[in-house]
């Protein structure tokens, strides 16, 4: 679903309904199987999936989802597909703010279904019908209908909830602002305009709000809007108001920037006008504006300026006055908005653009702590004027050197070009340039702010099923994931062309090749079948369980399927952990010891395929385990010099902090206790060892489909005294990283996971598990100070490199 809303398929209602009925019934699927490894002490997680499904199943049937009767909603619940219940321009704001991570004002929305109970209330649509059957003149029907709201009566629920919302809103403020009230029409600013038609209050107090709301939605019926409407203007389903209620930002510089040159939007500029305070001068033409042309490219030089040299009353966001001598030397100009400004102007106009799909029209304020405020975004509208043509501009792309071919796998289509980037998760997103392309070792989705402004992204190793796929897809930013040596091949401050589609990466840019890619994308973008199967994805794809030892992670709050699937992921892999303690399934599983000489006892439990059969009652030999993962594993086990029989040496510290290990294991016998125990398969094996007072885990399947493979590990306890254990850990930890896996430590315990590997690679890091856990039993104990955390990495390493050869 989120491939075919990458654009990678076309697609119908029909595929969203067999999509959905697939899906649900893979979610049902799996809460079953869940519960019955586990004893059933999930079944909450059905209320959690019904919730889930009944919203899709309304969605598909062109309901508003479990939003519709909600009088206000905050800013931080919205986004663009909710624009059915609080409008485009409240619905814009909201996807800016919670999905973009760019500032836009704080507040509230007053819902289209609270705009129709105001309506019905006060009867309100008959009358005004009547009024302008009577009057003739449309001024004196419009004074007539002003009046009529003026006199409404605003309902109990309307001003409950908003007294409500204010209280929120205010809440989290410093002072008692004054707030905007604006209109947010279904479809303003996307199929159509309403361009200064609706109605703005600004500057107004709490107290008057109501007011200003009936204003706002007065305005519906004004003279232009109705001649606009035409037909329709009558009709109680078409364009309902719905209000945006704001806090009013402080705006110390004000403008609008577009992000392509109306009057030549073949040009690769953008042009932003700016005035002192309020934008409302500038948007209704009282002032001549600053005007700047940018470029659109990083570092996003201005190309032309017209400076209207005006009265100049506060500090420049850059700290200087007017005039002052900076730091270079030079005297600080008197344009409104600094170079610095510019910048950031062109960097979230582009991330916009980049996200709407489509040229933007970009109203923005600076406010009191110098932070680039979004106040409204909606579409550009342009005439076609470019006289590129697609075939010629990938002609031209294809006499350009190719630096990568056949690489990689497609994680979302698209074609983008811009400058080499090298990132990596630990790098500040704010110091990444908007438009240029980046590349990573690994598909982290710690990456997902620069995503969010990158005009690609290439990876050495990742998946397309992967959280960062996902983001890609959610962010439509063209990704190539896994092919090997991106970071290699395309150094930094490379000029490059990136075609996903066809998985070939040039080197430098032809003019106009991402306009091929935007032509068309607008209208898709907005297409009823794109806006539903959006809305179907916020409920399906976002993960918001995202740390298994939280209190929070539990089925309750599971709010979309991919929760769902993450929690009963992490649920079953610690039933599968604790599978050995389980009386019931030992006893019904014949298990066979391991002839193996390895100073520790395994038994193994075959689920079919993992031994040969002709293993008799005596045990398992070596050569009769078909185990890939297990056979893997016990080559590092078995591996010379891996195990250290030599008598550790014990301190006071340690033997004092064991005197309470036997309570605790007694009353904890299910984790410390029992067996070691290896439940394998021909693909997998769950090998669970309780060496002394430390219990290691590692669960892994293998096939040829890497999409399938992973390893887990787990190690916890120790021995030693805490800081000993602590230290033992981070050596664990350091070498699970160095082995490609993403890890979480928290004191002496340690999760690794990794993902998506070939077989063979699988293989070769098993092996390495297996000769770790031989490696630090009783570490601990010998790990006196934090210096001997690198002496035994470089042992193990070195220890490891002998064995290869």
């Amino acid at each position: 679903m989120e491939e075919t809303l990458g654009g990678g398929y076309l697609f119908d209602q029909a595929f969203l309904s067999a999509s959905i009925a697939e899906l649900s019934e893979i979610i049902r699927e799996i809460i079953h199987n869940l519960n019955s490894i586990s004893n059933h002490i999930y079944i909450d997680l059905y209320d959690s999936f019904e919730s889930i499904r009944n919203n899709l199943e309304d969605i598909m049937a062109g309901g508003s989802g479990p939003y519709r009767d909600q009088i206000v909603m905050p800013y931080t619940c919205l986004d663009r597909d909710l624009d059915q219940i609080v409008g485009s321009k409240n619905a814009n704001l909201g996807e800016i703010s919670n999905h973009l991570g760019l500032k836009t004002p704080k507040g509230f929305a007053l819902t289209i279904a609270a705009y129709r109970l105001f309506m019905d209330e006060n009867d309100l649509f008959r009358r005004i019908e009547r009024v302008i059957e009577d009057e003739r003149r449309s001024e004196r029907a419009w004074e007539v209908i002003r009046g009529l709201f003026k006199k409404a009566v605003v309902p109990k629920a309307i001003k409950l909830a908003v007294e409500e919302g204010l209280e929120r809103l205010y809440a989290g403020l410093d002072r008692k602002a004054l707030l905007a009230v604006r209109s947010s029409a279904i479809g303003e600013d996307r199929e159509r305009t309403f361009a200064g038609q609706f109605k703005t209050v600004l500057n107004v107090h709490p107290d008057d709000v109501f007011n200003a709301c009936k204003d706002v939605m007065a305005a519906r019926f004004s003279p232009q809007v109705l001649e606009y409407l035409g037909d329709e203007a009558l009709d109680e389903e078409k364009a309902p108001v719905a209000v945006g209620i704001q806090v009013m930002v402080a705006a110390r510089i004000s403008g609008i920037v577009y992000t392509r040159d109306p009057s030549r939007p073949f040009i690769d500029a953008m042009p932003v006008s700016a005035v002192n305070g309020l934008g409302e001068r500038l948007v209704s033409g009282e002032v001549d504006p600053d005007w700047h042309l940018i470029s659109r490219t990083h570092p996003f030089q201005p190309l032309e300026s017209r400076i209207m040299g005006g009265p100049v009353f506060d500090v420049h966001p850059d700290g200087y006055l007017p005039l002052s001598v900076m730091p270079s030397g030079l005297r600080r100009g008197s344009s409104v908005a600094s170079g610095g400004l510019l910048k950031m102007i062109a960097e979230a106009a582009l991330t916009l653009e980049k996200a709407f799909g489509a040229p933007q029209d970009i109203e923005w304020a600076v406010d009191d702590s110098n932070s680039l405020v979004i106040l409204q975004s909606r579409p550009l509208h342009l005439k076609a004027v470019s006289s590129v043509q697609p075939a010629d501009v990938m002609a031209r792309l294809r006499r350009l050197p190719v630096l990568m071919e056949g690489k990689g796998q497609v994680a979302q289509i698209g074609i983008a070009a811009g400058r080499v980037v090298h990132v990596s998760p630990d790098d500040d997103p704010a110091s990444f340039p908007a438009g240029a392309i980046a590349v990573c070792k690994s598909a982290s989705p710690r990456l997902s702010p620069i995503i969010r402004k990158a005009s690609a992204i290439v990876t050495d190793v990742g998946s397309p099923t992967g959280h960062l796929a996902t983001i890609a897809r959610e962010y439509r930013t063209p990704a190539l994931l896994g092919t090997g040596d991106a970071t290699i091949v395309l150094k930094e401050g490379m000029d490059v062309t990136v075609d996903v589609e066809d998985r070939r990466i040039y080197a430098g840019m032809v003019q106009g090749i991402v306009d091929v890619r935007a032509a068309t994308e607008e209208v898709f973008l907005e297409s009823g079948e794109a806006c539903t199967l959006r809305r179907l994805l916020r409920w399906i794809a976002p993960l918001n369980l995202v740390d298994p030892l939280s209190p929070d992670f539990t089925p309750e709050n599971c709010k979309t399927y991919h929760d769902i699937l993450r929690f009963a992921h992490e649920k079953a892999v610690d039933s599968l952990i604790h599978l050995q303690s389980s009386t019931s399934f030992i006893a019904k599983s014949p298990a066979f010891p391991l002839l193996v000489s390895i100073p520790i006892t395994i038994n193994v439990i075959d689920l079919g395929g993992g031994i040969e059969p002709k293993a008799g009652d005596k045990g398992i030999e070596l050569s009769m385990i078909r185990s890939r993962p297990f056979r893997a594993i016990l080559d590092g086990l078995l591996a010379e010099g891996a195990w250290d029989r030599t008598p550790v040496p014990l301190g006071i510290k340690d033997i004092l902090s064991s005197f309470s290990r036997p309570i605790s294991a007694l009353a904890n016998l299910p984790e410390y206790s029992g067996q070691n125990l290896a439940i394998i398969a021909d693909s997998y094996c769950n090998l669970s060892l309780r060496l002394g007072y430390h219990f290691n885990v590692i669960d892994s399947y293998i096939s040829p489909d890497l999409e399938n493979n992973y390893i887990y590990f787990r190690f916890v306890g120790g021995f030693a005294e805490a800081e000993r254990r602590r230290r033992r850990a981070v050596l664990i930890e350091s070498v699970l990283q160095a082995l490609f896996f993403r890890v979480e430590r928290r004191g002496d315990l340690v999760v690794g996971k990794a993902k998506v590997l070939e077989a063979d690679q699988m293989e070769y890091i098993l092996a390495r598990l297996g000769e770790l856990v031989a490696f630090t039993r009783q570490l601990d104990v010998r790990m006196a100070t934090d210096e001997s955390i690198d002496r035994f990495f470089d042992k193990f390493l070195e220890q490891t490199m002998l064995h290869m050869l």
